[in-house]
């Protein structure tokens, strides 16, 4: 028999009722009301002030933020720690391992990206050195190769709990997940064109336009000597005068005043990333502090900037 990747009956003590916590290795929903205090207190209340604090010691790049800013972007790493936390099985993995990798992210990225070549953002691609664009790769392959080893631990999962019917049923939604990113980011183009160019609002007028009932033309009405009526006169003069017809199709609709543009940030990136990070692995568990890590630092630096940006 091989020997087991992870263990699969660690599951942590709780204090509070059975009907607050739901953990399950198998489930991709999970909950347990200290550790999430525990992780909110680890990754949110302590890591956001201490890096403000080491970041303006050292100046590092960051986004000047009123106390307003401050506290709306401590309530973005709420928000957005509660959906990772319960989506991403952190009531079980999280530990010590997790803790250590993620302050040794948030600071090694922070120095990383205070190097001179790596001052740059996806959206400038263009002016990439070439430094940068090794940095980049290094990056890409580094993923990819978690990637694989996180797919082979999916499939380790399911030959443990071969006890279930349809056991392969977790490896086909472990991978179906990775579709989520390619949709939202397929609607967000659609709403970047929409407001750019009003491609839908023009489709829509011009398929109601083909099934709009069109007025019947009325014969001009005539008089006993076979001439037009004064009020048929009139409306033909108007319409003259304006330069219009009866059937002349309504105004195109025009941009909006801003323009929208994709901006993918790097804490979005790795805040994504963190959803598969979910297995009880001493590696799992370092790859999943190092994606919190830089997500916390993109939002602690410069903010829960948006994908979709207007200018």
């Amino acid at each position: 028999m091989s020997e087991k990747p992870f263990p699969v009956d660690a599951f942590p003590k709780s204090p509070f009722p059975d009907g607050l916590i739901s953990i399950s290795l198998w489930d991709f929903g999970s909950f347990e009301p200290l550790t999430y205090i525990y992780f909110n207190i680890a990754f949110v209340i302590i890591a956001y002030p201490l890096y403000r604090i080491i970041g303006g010691f050292f100046r590092w790049e960051l986004d000047v933020k009123t106390p307003s800013n401050h506290f709306s972007d401590m309530m973005a790493l709420v928000r957005y720690g509660f959906i990772v936390f319960v989506l991403g099985g952190y009531a079980r993995t999280f530990n010590w391992i997790m803790i250590l990798s993620f302050y040794l992210a948030l600071f090694g990225f922070a120095l990383l990206s205070e190097l001179p070549f790596a001052k740059q953002s996806l959206i400038t691609w263009r002016n990439w050195t070439i430094k940068m664009w090794m940095l980049f790769v290094a990056a890409v392959v580094a993923v990819l190769v978690m990637a694989g080893f996180h797919i082979y631990l999916a499939i380790q999962l399911m030959n443990v709990n071969n006890f279930r019917e349809k056991n392969d049923v977790y490896i086909a939604w472990y991978l179906g997940s990775l579709v989520i990113l390619p949709i939202l980011m397929m609607f967000a183009l659609i709403a970047k064109q929409e407001q750019n160019t009003r491609f839908l609002t023009k489709f829509y007028l011009k398929v109601i336009s083909i099934f709009k009932r069109m007025p019947k033309k009325q014969q001009p009405l005539t008089n006993e000597n076979g001439s037009e009526t004064q009020q048929q006169t009139d409306t033909e003069a108007q319409n003259a005068t304006t330069g219009t017809t009866p059937d002349a199709e309504p105004e195109q609709p025009q941009p909006y005043n801003k323009v929208a543009r994709i901006h993918l940030h790097h804490w979005q990136i790795f805040y994504s990333l963190a959803f598969f990070t979910r297995f009880n692995h001493p590696i799992s568990q370092v790859v999943g502090g190092i994606t919190l890590g830089i997500y916390t630092q993109g939002i602690g630096a410069y903010g829960p900037d948006n994908y979709l940006e207007e200018t």
